[in-house]
């Protein structure tokens, strides 16, 4: 396929490939008053309408033919690339649903397309809300894809460079997602081995999410000179060591270098390519004390990243669970705290934790992001690990994918208005979700509504101006109320 020059080849180049209706077209023709329109034109009036993406339009323009599709998945435009394999964007062309579909290079199909397919198959059996679910694992000859759920978000390393620091329970918050996924791939035998800020993506909800299980086999098979950074960190750290390469610790002494570079604004180890640093058991020695790169970082979490990141593998904590129960602890004393001039009768330190000590899941509907970190805040103070979704619908359909995803809903009607009430009604009535304790927050122009709430002992609706403490109570009050089958 040449080069396209004029509108009439873009647009017979775009239908060629699939990318491109004829109906679409024609309408675009139409509203456009004539056939003879110049490539520019068109191409930015398909652009506008959204026929076409950026991505699309470009292969298009290059007369190339192929990168559109992948079996069902029809590419919308690349969201990331790597040594080994490209992230792109793509909707279904049955479903309409998004996934991200990572596809391996064609130059390295020859000799790593089995490895690719082993990985994406051991990185499918996990299943964990803190673990990017992969959903199908395709090895053709032509072509070796993954696809899997499409976060909105952005990863870990993106997100601090715009955020530079965080604070520290954010800090916290980010990593007890991710030592909850560690620990659960652990449970099943399963390292990560590739631990990096780029492997974790933090959702628009503000969840963890870990990518590449397993795929860091791929790399590691490709040895040092593939250049892939911190497959040669792990190396480097295991040859340190002395221990064995799917050693959980190795993840471990990872996520304190996340939490430290979270916590100061710098990572502990370099960050150039200068590969004798990399392999140098003295890069590992040397690393700068948190506390003298950052002294306002609590002492809590100091201690928590010193004890990760020691270098004789048996003084670092020995699970991922281990780390993490250091972790609560810590979170949950600066978070008291912060909140020490409180009632000494205001509700239980620990209101957020079910009697094993685990967070209890809170559901937050509510679409305004103002009061959703509002919310947020509110309930990650108090030990709660808080998901939020922006309507109804999206909170029903949480439910029916994993029926354990909260273990208590807020709805607020605030910008969501009516709709909330009805969600809130609902999840009373549909069978999956009846028995969960829920709150529906009705704000004080609309107090009415209360009346027509669907409420019972584990069932509550409260009108709004409430303090925080009174819906803290209203959350406890369902909870301990929740009916049981």
């Amino acid at each position: 396929m040449a080069t396209v020059t004029t509108a009439d080849q873009l647009a017979q180049c775009a239908m060629e490939v699939g990318v491109l209706d004829h109906r679409d077209l024609q309408i675009v023709r139409g509203d456009l008053g004539t056939r003879t329109v110049d490539l520019h034109t068109l191409s930015q009036e398909l652009l506008r309408r959204n026929l076409l993406t950026q991505y699309q339009l470009e292969r298009v323009m290059k007369g190339l033919k192929g990168g559109y599709f992948y079996g069902k998945y029809k590419v919308l435009y690349c969201v990331g690339a790597g040594t080994f394999a490209r992230v792109f964007r793509a909707v279904h062309t049955d479903t309409k649903e998004v996934f991200a579909v990572k596809v391996l290079r064609n130059r390295h199909m020859a000799e790593y397309a089995d490895v690719f397919r082993r990985e994406g198959e051991l990185g499918a059996s996990l299943k964990h809300p803190n673990i990017v679910p992969i959903h199908e694992v395709v090895s053709r000859r032509d072509a070796q894809y993954i696809v899997m759920d499409f976060i909105e978000g952005r990863n870990l390393r993106e997100f601090t460079r715009v955020r530079r620091v965080f604070e520290p329970l954010e800090a916290a918050g980010i990593l007890d997602g991710m030592l909850s996924g560690l620990n659960y791939a652990f449970q099943q035998g399963v390292t990560h081995r590739d631990l990096k800020m780029s492997n974790v993506l933090v959702s628009s909800e503000g969840e963890a999410k870990l990518l590449d299980f397993g795929l860091a086999a791929l790399e590691s098979e490709a040895g040092a000179d593939a250049g892939v950074k911190r497959t040669v960190e792990y190396a480097a750290l295991e040859r340190a060591t002395g221990v064995r390469k799917e050693d959980t610790r190795s993840d471990i002494f990872f996520a304190g270098c996340i939490f430290y570079h979270m916590l100061s604004g710098h990572s502990p180890l370099p960050e150039g390519r200068d590969r004798g640093k990399q392999l140098s058991k003295a890069t590992f020695e040397q690393i700068p004390p948190i506390a003298k790169v950052a002294p306002k970082v609590p002492p809590t979490f100091a201690k928590v990243i010193n004890h990760a990141i020691e270098l004789d593998p048996s003084k670092r904590y020995q699970t991922p669970a281990e780390m993490l129960a250091e972790l609560k602890i810590a979170a949950k004393r600066l978070a008291e705290r912060g909140t020490g001039q409180q009632p000494k009768n205001e509700l239980a330190s620990n209101e957020g934790h079910d009697e094993s000590g685990q967070p209890r899941r809170l559901l937050v509907v509510e679409s305004n992001v103002k009061m959703q970190d509002l919310l947020r805040d509110l309930f990650k103070q108090h030990g709660y690990r808080v998901l939020v979704a922006s309507d109804p619908d999206r909170a029903l359909d949480r439910f029916y994918m994993d029926a354990s995803s909260a273990e208590v809903v807020l709805f607020s009607t605030g910008d969501i208005g009516r709709a909330a009430l009805e969600g809130f009604n609902r999840f009373g009535q549909e069978s999956i979700t009846r028995e969960i304790p829920a709150v529906l927050l009705v704000d004080e122009a609309r107090k009415e509504w209360v009346k027509e709430a669907e409420t019972a002992d584990h069932r509550a609706a409260l009108a709004m101006p409430v303090k925080q403490r009174q819906l803290r109570q209203a959350i406890q009050s369902v909870l301990s109320r929740q009916a049981v089958n």
